[in-house]
């Protein structure tokens, strides 16, 4: 096609999957939180999925109901990594400006 120089759309991409490698870095660096049994358990989670903390709150420690305090953990780790999911989506999306670039969206 005359007048479509294909480099200039090439460069554009390299800059905008550099800002979005950029960004994630970035997102790795900042946290979201998780809780579950209203507050009794709070996990910290990076932008890249990483647990970073756990807080349980001394009533959760039950040694006879080991169980619920299992059950708590499960559903604040979730909760947190669901978080970091959708932060880091949403972070990207203002980067790519709500394009799906596979492998790096």
């Amino acid at each position: 096609m005359p007048g479509v120089d294909l480099n200039y759309f090439i460069r554009q991409a390299n800059k905008l999957t550099e800002k979005i490698e950029k960004r994630k870095l970035e997102l790795a660096e900042e946290t979201v939180e998780g809780k579950s049994g209203d507050g009794l358990v709070t996990v910290i989670a990076t932008g890249a999925q990483a647990i970073k903390s756990i807080k349980l709150d001394p009533k959760v420690v039950d040694p006879s109901d080991l169980s619920m305090l299992e059950d708590l953990l499960i559903a604040a780790v979730n909760a947190a990594l669901t978080a970091s999911k959708d932060h880091m989506q949403k972070e990207l999306s203002k980067v790519s400006g709500g394009v799906k670039i596979p492998g790096v969206t």
